[in-house]
């Protein structure tokens, strides 16, 4: 980019008049902003990590030690700091705008980054007069060159492979929010330089080569951010991802023909080197998982499991393993070359050989997902040869916390269960802190249940005895297929899945409504653990024995429940008699994850009730928003 010139007269050329010379703007001033705030997340996430380590240290050295629960009183200014952060939690990351679909957060983001481009294109670059900052050829030069600097950015925060997640912690699908974000703002720049040229001269438009080029491009970033609307986004999925790595080519090869002869192709320079490294990382991983390590068998077998599920399982070796609630990309070359993401289902344990065992549940819908469920209905399983690159995600730590909660809908218990079993694991090694655990998956179908109930039960048997488990399953779908005719059936036209309303109030049905009043004069709770026998237990209906995957009954700590979980009353229940800070990880549909977010917004989880002694919540939720 040229240098700012300084403020000079200079002589017209008709006249005898004086033309002033204003400085230049400086489109890398954003960026100062940009590593601030970098800087500042990497601050915050590092005290976390301090602070999760000292927690756990601390919780080793007390092990023996029973504190007592936390009992809410009078305001206590001591607790300022931790009502502080209920507050900033709520109104950031859990209260959402209507209609538009975002948090309070990511719209101060976005009205504040785009807000501040704008400022910084209208804005003078001194106090020389008469003022030219109004005029279009002075804000339509500022927008291109803005345009063109927050390329990188764009691009930056796309990666999979992204160093802005090692140093936050903020995995990359949420990351890809800030990308959207960023290259919708480019998209604005882009045609106000458009508009700004055209108004300045329009028969200089067009006039050169690299004002063409320009102009493909804008027409070419226009399509893509057309495409990338939400719903056109979710609802044709395959085609915007096709055509929107096409079309960002084409928009940035055009952009970097346009800015060379005005010296601004200093921006776009970068935009390949991050590219160029995400692909050589990306494409390294994918050698050395599927080639250079190659497993005995590189097929993936596929089993249809019932009600449109599909278990897929391969095994490989992975340096380093993975985290409970990652994702990988799994790409079968038979199907096409899409990729898509899946959660792994279980925790790492690898073989004497090296190898460990990956586990999908993938409920068929439309796409490589129905074709692959076509391949293994036709004899119950099939094997193709699966590609995988990952693992991705950054799940948060949740063992400094002493309360941990698993709420789940549909495939979205891949997410939860690994995350649980990770968990027992944590607290059997004294690298944990968790005394209560709390385990809740609502779905369809007792079919859909069988899909994982031999390794829930399995999960649920190796709980540490230190830690309180209650385990719920709540069967949410149609009654007719479990003939008991003395309980009303759910209305047909609701779907539990797609109706946020729906999560907010419990219909456990009548008999179950009983067993659950028995259990709570035993144990005050929302989800309490059953005391009663084996037999008892199943005789006073509080669950319905049931065969699992493997054969079997289900464990007797898995009570199995008709209807909705009322998880407001289940979250209040649980953060009140919490005996330290609470965890709550959530995956599912958007109407679970929408009541979970709006009951840790009420005053229960709020910033007065933490100045009483209530303890302190973290969110965490996994949903993939394309």
């Amino acid at each position: 980019m040229a240098a700012a010139s300084s403020s000079a007269m200079t002589a017209g050329h008709s006249g005898g008049t004086q033309r002033v010379k204003h400085s230049s703007s400086h489109g890398e001033y954003v960026w100062y902003a940009i590593l601030g705030l970098l800087g500042l997340a990497t601050i915050v996430n590092v005290l976390y990590l301090v602070w999760a380590a000292c927690r756990r240290h601390r919780s080793r050295q007390a092990r023996s030690k029973k504190s007592a629960p936390l009992s809410p009183g009078r305001l206590a200014l001591r607790r300022l700091p931790q009502a502080i952060l209920s507050g900033a939690r709520i109104a950031g990351f859990r209260l959402r705008i209507p209609y538009i679909d975002m948090t309070l957060l990511e719209l101060t983001l976005a009205v504040v980054y785009l807000g501040g481009c704008l400022a910084w294109v209208l804005a003078p670059t001194d106090s020389i007069k008469p003022r030219t900052n109004l005029q279009p050829n002075t804000w339509a030069l500022n927008a291109g060159k803005l345009a063109a600097g927050q390329l990188p950015l764009a691009v930056l925060l796309a990666l999979k492979n992204n160093p802005v997640t090692w140093l936050t912690g903020i995995s990359h699908e949420k990351l890809v929010l800030m990308h959207r974000m960023v290259s919708r703002c480019i998209f604005v720049l882009t045609w106000m330089h458009l508009i700004g040229e055209y108004c300045r001269s329009p028969a200089q438009l067009l006039n050169a080569q690299w004002k063409v080029a320009g102009l493909v491009g804008a027409v070419a970033q226009t399509i893509t951010t057309l495409f990338g609307i939400q719903c056109v986004r979710r609802r044709f999925y395959e085609v915007f991802y096709s055509t929107h790595v096409v079309l960002i080519l084409i928009f940035i090869v055009c952009i970097h023909i346009h800015a060379t002869p005005k010296h601004y192709d200093t921006f776009v320079w970068p935009v390949w080197v991050i590219w160029g490294f995400d692909r050589l990382l990306r494409g390294g991983r994918y050698l050395l998982f599927n080639v250079v390590l190659k497993p005995k068998h590189l097929q993936a077998r596929v089993e249809s499991i019932g009600a449109n599920g599909l278990r897929v399982s391969l095994r490989r070796r992975i340096p380093g393993g993975w985290k409970a609630g990652q994702h990988v990309f799994l790409a079968f070359p038979r199907l096409g070359i899409e990729s898509h993401p899946f959660t792994i289902s279980n925790v790492y344990e690898k073989d004497e050989s090296g190898e460990a065992e990956m586990v999908f549940i993938i409920r068929a819908m439309g796409g490589q997902t129905r074709m692959l469920h076509d391949l293994a209905m036709r004899t119950g399983s099939c094997e193709l040869t699966a590609l995988f690159d990952g693992p991705y995600g950054h799940p948060e730590d949740i063992r400094p916390f002493s309360t941990c909660v698993f709420i789940a809908g549909g495939t979205g218990v891949t997410y939860t269960i690994a995350r649980m079993h990770q968990l027992f694991k944590d607290v059997h090694a004294s690298n944990a802190c968790a005394t209560r655990v709390v385990f809740v998956w609502a779905v369809r179908t007792d079919a859909e249940y069988n899909w994982i109930a031999a390794d829930l039960s399995k999960i649920v048997s190796v709980a540490p005895p230190s830690v309180s488990l209650a385990v719920e399953i709540f069967l949410t779908g149609p009654r007719q297929d479990y003939a008991m005719e003395s309980v009303p059936t759910l209305h047909k036209e609701l779907d539990i899945e797609k109706d946020p309303a729906t999560w907010a109030k419990s219909e456990v049905q009548e008999y179950d409504r009983k067993a659950a009043d028995t259990c709570s004069r035993a144990q005050d709770s929302g989800v309490s653990t059953p005391t009663k026998g084996e037999a008892e237990f199943y005789d006073s209906g509080t669950a319905t024995p049931t065969a699992s995957h493997g054969g079997g009954l289900p464990h007797q700590r898995i009570m199995r429940r008709f209807g909705r979980p009322d998880v407001r009353k289940l979250l209040e229940e649980e953060v009140t008699a919490s005996e330290g800070t609470v965890a709550v990880d959530v995956s599912g549909p958007d109407g679970l994850v929408s009541a979970v977010r709006s009951a840790l917004s009420e005053p229960f989880a709020g910033p007065v009730a933490t100045m009483k002694g209530t303890p302190t919540i973290l969110l965490s939720v996994e949903q993939f928003r394309m």
